[in-house]
């Protein structure tokens, strides 16, 4: 039997031990987008979000290997984020933005570009209020795959 494909989540955690950066996050007309880097950048080793001076989840985007059934969000099969966005946000851009994640991405291989349409808008923190459902915030994903979450401090 062949081996499954490793999909990545598109909305890591930055303290996820393969978290790589996925974009930036701007301000436009007074909401965040995400401007998507061109290419792959892992964190270095002795990244300290401490020293960014905000909380790097307000300022970046970050993609890791997907937890799968280990994530607080895994639903019904799949990414209950990704469903959750798809059903309660609106496109954001009228084109399928340039991503480095799409190969591997866990919300494009299960709802198409439907997913990509709406991911400049999401952002990894928010505030409460912002909330996109109780649901998409109600559960926090875990930092890493289960056999490296123990080398993870909080």
């Amino acid at each position: 039997m062949a081996e499954e494909k490793q999909l990545d989540c598109p909305s890591a955690p930055h303290q996820h031990p393969e978290a790589r950066l996925l974009g930036v996050v701007l301000e436009e007309e007074g909401a965040p987008r995400v401007s998507y880097v061109e290419k792959g950048v892992d964190l270095p080793e002795d990244f300290d979000a401490e020293q960014l001076g905000v909380d790097p989840g307000h300022a970046l985007r970050f993609a890791a290997p997907c937890a799968n059934k280990g994530c607080g969000q895994w639903k019904e099969g799949g990414c209950g984020l990704g469903r959750e966005i798809i059903k309660r946000l609106q496109p954001v851009v009228d084109v399928a933005p340039a991503c480095t994640l799409r190969a591997t991405c866990r919300w494009f291989a299960e709802n198409g570009t439907a997913s990509c349409l709406r991911c400049p808008q999401i952002v990894t923190r928010r505030k409460k209020s912002d909330a996109v459902s109780p649901h998409v915030h109600a559960t926090p994903s875990p930092v890493g795959p289960p056999d490296r979450r123990e080398r993870v401090t909080a």
